[in-house]
């Protein structure tokens, strides 16, 4: 089978690694999978196993039996690439792509969590297929040989250049904490690109004295800093599904969290403290961690044996659930169907 991603770019994005993983998994079960991007180079911080061609060449190219999109900026070409089947994946709320998708039949839908794919029922009155998020779990586990020694370490996204990330409002959830709870630091990470991501995290507002950041991490150096921090703490709004909170619980960080992408696999008391967005409540559940010793160890132990977040169910679903997608035109033509009876 011969599989089509189109993507506006490479550059280090969760759900950029989604698209590649997925088709390097799709790659090893034998399908020719091909990636289309603006330039066409491979990506250069994640491997991939598919074949790379321009945007511009979707037109020309051989036809896929499967085309799968994700934003506003590829539609144009995803739609003019011939494929028997075109499915949009939704990673995100008000995506501003969705739309254009909505009004065509002939795209099936797809969405990346639980409470995006109801949305999406909901708008479509169709079927939305079940594009769940995951991780690779043999590579995002824990390691306690890793864990820093105190103090305490609080690990967080720090890319500051997109605003629903909430990393500005995690550190003033953070301020404050300093003679309150046991010695810690606060470390932020992100990953600077000239083309997607340009914006220093450092400039902007002061950090905080106990606060550094780790730039342009290797994948493995990113496991590790999971693997390393006793705390991560996501504030994201309007997400389709949250990685980093994902891999930082499939770590055994201890995870402090807000809903939004997360609620397929956080569990309030269980295995994470889910907030509200706001930084009094944020601040209270990191401190409530950093002093309660026998709650932060639960919640660590928690999150690597939760079997929603990692495990056999989910490296089964990683693997064969999106396969689903092959079979889109029958999503499709049911929606078609539906709306010409309306």
């Amino acid at each position: 089978m011969r599989i089509g991603l189109f993507l506006p770019h490479v550059g280090v994005f969760g759900g950029v690694r989604r698209y590649l993983e997925l088709g390097n998994e799709w790659t090893a079960l034998g399908h020719a999978v091909t990636l289309y991007h603006p330039d066409g180079t491979p990506p250069a911080w994640l491997a991939f196993a598919g074949a790379t061609q321009p945007l511009a060449a979707a037109l020309g190219s051989e036809p896929s039996d499967l085309a799968i999109c994700g934003d506003s900026l590829t539609y144009a070409a995803f739609r003019a690439h011939s494929a028997r089947h075109h499915c949009y994946y939704c990673v995100l709320e008000r995506d501003p792509g969705l739309p254009l998708a909505l009004a065509d039949p002939a795209v099936a839908l797809m969405a990346n969590s639980g409470p995006l794919r109801a949305q999406l029922q909901r708008r479509s009155r169709g079927p939305v297929l079940d594009g769940i998020g995951g991780i690779r779990p043999e590579q995002f586990c824990p390691d306690a040989s890793r864990r820093a020694a105190p103090p305490f370490r609080v690990l967080v996204n720090g890319r500051r250049s997109r605003e629903k990330k909430g990393t500005d409002l995690v550190l003033r959830a953070l301020h404050g904490l300093a003679g309150r709870v046991p010695g810690f630091e606060t470390v932020l990470f992100d990953a600077v690109d000239a083309a997607t991501n340009r914006q220093d995290p450092r400039d902007g507002a002061p950090l905080p004295p106990n606060a550094r950041f780790v730039l342009n991490p290797t994948q493995d150096e990113l496991v590790a800093l999971y693997q390393s921090s006793h705390v991560f703490v996501a504030a994201e709004k309007k997400a389709g599904w949250c990685n980093t909170a994902l891999e930082a619980l499939a770590c055994g960080c201890a995870l402090v969290c807000t809903k939004s992408g997360t609620t397929d696999f956080a569990r309030d008391g269980e295995n994470a403290l889910v907030s509200l967005r706001h930084p009094w409540f944020l601040r209270r559940a990191v401190r409530t961690l950093l002093v309660d010793a026998g709650l932060r160890e639960r919640l660590s132990a928690a999150g690597p044996a939760s079997p929603v977040s990692h495990g056999e169910r989910y490296a089964e679903r990683y693997e064969i659930n999106m396969l689903r997608c092959i079979f889109c035109g029958r999503s499709a033509e049911r929606r078609s169907g539906q709306r010409a009876g309306r």
